[in-house]
């Protein structure tokens, strides 16, 4: 409600119905007073009945405040209405607000989650791969344990070879005759052969057989001497 200006001087009575309009007012009560103070001033002046101006301006004022509000019960309705969607809307951004720091704190998580899986990757690629080592190491160690018994095995045989080599020229040595045994053969051999020769000789050559006589003699001879 607008306070109660003080209305400004009276300006000098002309007795004429036109109104200075080129000043701008300064309030719509001052306005009001001055066109009702011509309008009243006019029908004073005027062969028309008169009215009391204060009873004029009192209901120039009341015709011109405002009059209490009233709401019909549509507006009320309505205005309820803007309330409650007030309300929901308000309601809604609040969800909504909500709604935003979970997803956050959502997306927080599920990197945390990718950085732990990535973790746990790598460290089932490292214990694959000391796995892979553990086993390649084990295929070798056997491999080499296969090989050295194979190898352990050849060489037994070939032990068992060779003892079984060495008994059966054992066994031919025995069978054989020994070196005094050749020797002895060889030389009856040779005897008999020498006499078979000479036989021979003085059958075949009876010159040779006198030759062998007479060397015999001599030799005799010589024996003698000494």
């Amino acid at each position: 409600m607008e306070t109660p200006m003080t209305p400004s001087p009276k300006p000098a009575k002309n007795y004429s119905s036109s109104v200075d309009s080129s000043r701008p007012f300064r309030s719509v009560r001052e306005a009001v007073a001055i066109f009702g103070e011509r309008f009243l001033v006019g029908e004073i002046y005027s062969p028309k009945p008169y009215y009391t101006p204060l009873r004029e301006e009192t209901n120039a004022w009341r015709f011109l405040s405002p009059s209490p509000s009233y709401k019909s019960p549509e507006e009320d309705h309505h205005e309820v209405q803007n309330d409650q969607i007030f309300g929901t809307l308000k309601k809604l951004e609040a969800e909504l607000e909500e709604t935003k720091a979970e997803l956050k704190l959502l997306k927080e998580r599920e990197s945390e989650t990718e950085i732990a899986l990535a973790s746990l990757n790598a460290e089932l690629h490292m214990n694959l791969s000391k796995l892979a080592e553990a086993e390649a190491a084990a295929a070798k160690k056997a491999a080499e344990s296969t090989i050295a018994v194979s190898f352990e095995r050849k060489k037994m045989e070939d032990l068992l070879k060779e003892e079984e080599r060495r008994r059966e020229l054992t066994v031919r040595m025995e069978n054989f005759p020994t070196l005094a045994q050749i020797l002895n053969l060889g030389g009856e051999q040779g005897s008999f052969r020498g006499k078979k020769e000479r036989k021979f000789c003085s059958l075949a050559n009876p010159k040779y057989t006198r030759q062998r006589e007479e060397s015999r003699v001599d030799s005799s001879i010589d024996m003698d001497l000494f």
